[in-house]
């Protein structure tokens, strides 16, 4: 949301998420430790990526959907082939490792809350939770099965294993292909 605004109220962003401002600001304070946002009064604005040389980076787009690829949310994927491919969110990640075809020889994906990537196959995911990223239905990553259970607490969702967020991710799109037939 962020990205397509540049820059947001705490206001708007406690009507959209039904949390307290306080909440927001514990957040945004998160994210601005990341170097991702910057807390402004009254509000947050994205910080535009930069590269060593200074340089404003390009986004990256999704090699599933073609969406942007932000940093925060985005799954690496380095094939056997020596190809890597960058996907927006978990969503596409882990869709991308079920296609088959080719052989994943690291997968990794950021936690949500800390930005640190880890292996996905370690992962914890909380599935069709009220924060969505870009992808439906919403999978976000976690390190932590305790993070992702508080998280779960204030956002909703389903808690799942790697296992079990293919085989519901594979579901869902099985479905929605049969009713769009």
């Amino acid at each position: 949301w962020l990205e397509e605004a540049h820059s947001l109220t705490i206001k708007q962003l406690v009507e959209r998420f039904g949390v307290s401002g306080m909440t927001i600001h514990r957040d945004l304070a998160q994210l601005q430790e990341l170097g991702t946002v910057k807390k402004v009064h009254g509000g947050v604005v994205l910080v535009p990526a930069v590269g060593n040389d200074g340089e404003k980076v390009v986004a990256t787009v999704c090699a599933m959907c073609n969406h942007k690829a932000p940093a925060h949310t985005n799954v690496v994927i380095t094939w056997d082939e020596g190809e890597q491919s960058t996907y927006c969110c978990p969503h596409c990640g882990l869709l991308a490792l079920r296609r088959g075809g080719k052989t994943a020889v690291s997968a990794l994906a950021r936690d949500f809350l800390y930005g640190r990537m880890m292996n996905v196959y370690q992962a914890h995911f909380l599935v069709s939770s009220d924060v969505q990223l870009c992808c439906i239905p919403s999978t976000i990553c976690f390190a932590s099965a305790t993070d992702a259970a508080k998280f779960q607490r204030g956002f909703g969702g389903d808690m799942m294993s790697y296992t079990d967020t293919i085989a519901h991710l594979t579901a869902s799109h099985h479905s929605m292909s049969h009713h769009h037939a």
